[in-house]
């Protein structure tokens, strides 16, 4: 930890990433005061549908988190989000999860190839993997993506619908487990076009109780924000989404 926390200040130049102000108490990402804003945000946890559960809203410090997790190559931001959520240590989720057949299946929404080329990792690929440790799962790679069209952070509910409509195929294993939950996991949740398009995928071929975990849960109406966002985070840092 040590070791990380000083390549981190030396890159980051000892800023916060969540306030921007320089600390030497970063964690190595945080300081204490963004710290405790985020256990904060942790309690608005979200169930946007029976099936669906999501770790944080989207608030200010969540989205720069989730950016930095995205844009900045900073990979193990994920599993530093998940084990301060409430999907670990008896939280709310966690509880929730208690009640579901075991073991667990985390299936990552795959990232179009051209995508991974660009970032070099699927950050939902990195949540799956810290939810896995932290509740004894599996990472398992079911999904395939056959198709990008374009962000669907600037899209009309109906359009993300469309826009994901076919755009991922089941790649489920011959000796299928009988038994278990599988949990479509994804950074973000809005409408839930994606990560139903996912479920839907799946449920062509097994009869696993099939659920959604996201990081994140962003109401649509603020969909575009997100979008300006991600535009400039692409032209400042040259990343793309």
């Amino acid at each position: 930890m040590e070791i990380i926390r000083r390549c981190t200040n030396f890159l980051f130049g000892m800023e916060c990433l969540g306030c921007g102000r320089a600390s030497e108490q970063l964690d190595p990402w945080l300081c204490s005061a963004c710290r405790e804003e985020l256990a904060r945000e942790a309690l608005a946890y979200s169930f946007p549908s029976p099936d669906a559960m999501c770790m944080f809203p989207v608030r200010p410090l969540t989205r720069r988190l989730v950016h930095a997790l995205k844009y900045r190559g900073l990979p193990g931001m994920a599993s530093y989000l998940v084990r301060r959520s409430t999907a670990v240590k008896g939280g709310e989720i966690a509880q929730s999860m208690a009640l579901l057949a075991r073991p667990f299946y985390f299936v990552p929404v795959p990232l179009h190839s051209s995508r991974f080329r660009e970032r070099g990792y699927n950050q939902a690929q990195k949540i799956a993997s810290a939810l896995a440790t932290c509740t004894g799962g599996r990472v398992c790679n079911w999904l395939s993506r056959t198709n990008f069209r374009v962000s669907q952070t600037k899209l009309s509910r109906e359009e993300r619908g469309y826009n994901v409509a076919g755009a991922f195929e089941p790649k489920l294993p011959r000796n299928m487990p009988s038994r278990g939950t599988i949990f479509v996991v994804d950074d973000v949740y809005t409408t839930g076009a994606t990560t139903g398009a996912c479920v839907h995928a799946l449920r062509r071929g097994t009869v696993l109780d099939t659920k959604v975990c996201t990081l994140l849960y962003d109401e649509p109406v603020s969909a575009t924000m997100d979008f300006v966002a991600d535009c400039r985070m692409e032209w400042d840092g040259n990343y793309g989404d």
